[in-house]
């Protein structure tokens, strides 16, 4: 399998004036860089965010004629997993999604937006309802979404408001979140999909006021929740035994972001006080408690290069093996991106994640945490034919060394006509851990026919 992902690279490079993006997913377009350091991130379409514009870009001097906007697109998935793990082995899903958007642009320059998404996996109907946990059924058969729903608009020519479930992207890593917290992931299927097609909208409250070349963000979160994890019995959890519920919490937290672009380069310093996703088990629940992060992410743009850097400091972190003892975190990233090809991108990004005053307990964490953790991501991406084929590489892997597990992806995306796109490609789950070789048998292929309307 991997010798076939080396070859799928290989044949790219070698017919290559160009690769495009290749870093996260097959499900939707990868999100590509540009010479423009600005890129907009915003989950299901939105026009978001946390990247620094000056005030030209108001509502207010949009279009301000009152319209509506209805669209939506329908998608057919299948995939073929090499497993020999029944009921997960041969094809492993056959999944129906229909993702609907509405958008209403009102007079005075202000617009709501909402989409949501629901699926049915007919696989489980196919296979037979009793080969698979309850657990499964419940988290994976079929689900109904709300993603955005959102109000936004102009006060002034220097303040922008949004109001509603959305997602604010934080850093300028593709691959690695680093400094990206504000907004949970959908992991129930790891490394097939982008993370920006796994990020999860969260109720917020947020301004953007612009003061020259710099952008003031204050931000309430107003909803809390947690990312989505593979459920047990699952072919990426085979644990039989149910996973603990998530405490609720209905709090307000609040988050800070000033960014500033200038030529050539631009700085973003944030802040937050969120409850910590991963959490840790305590009193039967799954206990998510407030922790603080401090952050920063400076990018410079040097002809076709760009480097990307983040760094972020966590404090009052718990775990489930430590008690009550609290722990802060520093991770840092450093990223790479050469865009001197045509109609080609490939990046790079290195990140470490450093524990104080590491407790050797941490090692019997349900997944096992170390003292120092790695992670490497390699992306490739390219256009071909017009830009009606575009063919992306993934490959990230953890450890100092490359050798703690990972995954790497390979896919292709064809513009079969006007609205009418598939994607085919394979995913080869990579051993070294014990994270990692408890899946490292879920290879698969996929292939979806996505319609847009």
């Amino acid at each position: 399998m991997r010798l076939a992902l080396g070859s799928i690279l290989l044949i790219s490079l070698l017919n290559a004036e160009s690769l495009d993006d290749v870093l996260d997913g097959f499900d939707d377009e990868p999100s590509t860089s540009s010479n423009s350091i600005s890129k907009d991130d915003d989950i299901m379409e939105g026009f978001d965010d946390e990247e620094p514009n000056k005030p030209s870009h108001s509502i207010m001097e949009r279009d301000k004629r009152s319209n509506n906007s209805f669209t939506g697109k329908f998608t057919q998935q299948v995939a073929y997993s090499y497993s020999d793990d029944a009921p997960h082995d041969n094809i492993s899903s056959f999944k129906s999604s229909l993702f609907l958007d509405y958008e209403h642009k009102f007079t005075n320059g202000f617009k709501f937006k909402t989409n949501a998404k629901a699926y049915y996996d007919s696989i489980y109907d196919i296979r037979g309802l009793d080969r698979y946990s309850q657990d499964e059924k419940d988290e994976l058969k079929s689900e109904v979404e709300l993603y955005d729903a959102y109000l936004e608009g102009s006060l002034s020519d220097k303040l922008d408001i949004k109001l509603g479930r959305q997602v604010v992207v934080w850093g300028r890593s593709d691959t690695i979140r680093i400094t990206d917290v504000l907004n949970p992931l959908d992991n129930r299927r790891p490394g097939m999909v982008d993370i920006e097609d796994l990020r999860l909208p969260v109720a917020m409250a947020k301004a953007d006021y612009f003061l020259g070349d710099w952008r003031i963000t204050p931000i309430a979160i107003l909803e809390q929740r947690f990312s989505k994890n593979p459920p047990s019995g699952s072919a990426f959890n085979p644990n039989p035994h149910s996973i603990p519920a998530d405490k609720s919490y209905s709090d307000i937290t609040p988050a800070l972001s000033i960014g500033g672009e200038f030529s050539g380069w631009d700085i973003n310093f944030y802040a937050s006080k969120l409850h910590n996703d991963s959490g840790y088990f305590k009193s039967g629940k799954i206990q998510h408690d407030e922790v603080d992060m401090f952050g920063t992410a400076i990018n410079i743009l040097k002809g076709s290069w760009l480097l990307k850097s983040e760094l972020a400091y966590f404090n009052g972190l718990k775990y489930s093996t430590t008690g009550d003892k609290e722990f802060k975190r520093t991770d840092g990233l450093i990223g790479l991106e050469y865009n001197g090809i045509s109609d080609t991108i490939i990046s790079y990004d290195v990140a470490l994640r450093a524990i104080s005053d590491y407790d050797n307990r941490l090692q019997h964490e349900p997944i096992e945490t170390k003292e120092r953790t790695y992670q490497n991501a390699l992306r490739i991406s390219s256009d071909f034919m017009n830009a009606t084929i575009k063919a992306n590489y993934l490959i990230s892997l953890f450890g100092s060394k490359l050798n703690e597990g990972g995954f790497q992806r390979a896919w292709l995306k064809y513009d079969i006509s006007d609205g009418i796109y598939a994607n085919v490609g394979v995913v080869d789950y990579i051993g070294g851990s014990k994270r990692f070789d408890a899946v490292s048998n879920n290879d698969m292929m996929f292939m979806d026919i996505n319609y847009n309307f």
